[in-house]
């Protein structure tokens, strides 16, 4: 039997017409999506006045943050005012602790010129060129160094040189023990090292200038000196004791 070809045959349905179901149909689906618009719009209305200041409310919180801004300037300023004052009196502090210092080695040193005029004066004289010490300090250097410092000088008239030699000795107190040190071993002129006894020659003064570094646990408290002339008859003799000076 022979096929017949066509267009495809499709089942038809007979429903009755209704219009009005249609639209009713229309209407409620439109009524849900427009609740549903404005229920999402009353919720986040709702929210976000939750959150939302009051004019009033953000006027005041306003103010407080401008109070505390200018609260904060102030404290700064004087924050500021105050470390200024701080290191102004520190500075000074510390210049007048230096001349404090340094007044007291003056002190010492002519106390020490007095008591050379003294055995001058005297008939029993056994420094006839009057050879004293003048000022003596230690000062803090670079890197633990101390710079040392002291003038020997002669008080008597007379055109005579003085020539002699030095020893000093510096005394002091390690694991509460008395130690000494020849100043020759704490100083540090390598290109040009001191002598154990220091050579003296000169009409007025001579400086006695070195570095040194004070050994790890030892307090140095006084210096001892002592000086001999190279005269042949009756050479001079003197000794004395110089207190370490402070410094930092």
């Amino acid at each position: 039997m022979a096929k017949v070809k066509g267009s495809p045959v499709y089942r038809l349905k007979i429903v009755p017409h209704r219009p009005l179901r249609s639209v009713l149909i229309a209407l409620v689906i439109t009524v849900l999506v427009l609740a549903a618009i404005v229920a999402s719009y009353l919720y986040a209305e709702r929210k976000t006045s939750q959150h939302r200041l009051s004019p009033d409310e953000a006027l005041s919180l306003k103010s407080q943050l401008e109070t505390l801004t200018n609260e904060s300037v102030e404290l700064r300023r004087e924050l500021a005012t105050y470390q200024l004052s701080a290191e102004v009196d520190r500075q000074a502090g510390e210049e007048l602790r230096k001349r404090v210092v340094e007044l007291r080695a003056e002190k010492a040193a002519l106390q020490r010129d007095i008591d050379v005029y003294r055995i001058l004066t005297s008939n029993k004289n056994s420094n006839p060129q009057g050879i004293s010490f003048g000022v003596f300090s230690v000062a803090p250097a670079s890197e633990g160094k101390h710079l040392f410092k002291l003038v020997v000088q002669k008080l008597a008239g007379g055109e005579d040189d003085f020539t002699g030699e030095l020893s000093a000795t510096i005394v002091g107190q390690r694991n509460g023990e008395e130690v000494r040190f020849s100043l020759h071993e704490l100083a540090l002129n390598n290109n040009d090292p001191l002598a154990a006894n220091i050579p003296l020659n000169f009409k007025f003064f001579q400086n006695i200038e070195t570095e040194i570094v004070i050994p790890e646990g030892f307090s140095p408290g006084r210096l001892e000196l002592a000086v001999k002339s190279n005269a042949r008859r009756n050479p001079a003799k003197v000794q004395a004791q110089l207190e370490w000076p402070e410094h930092k």
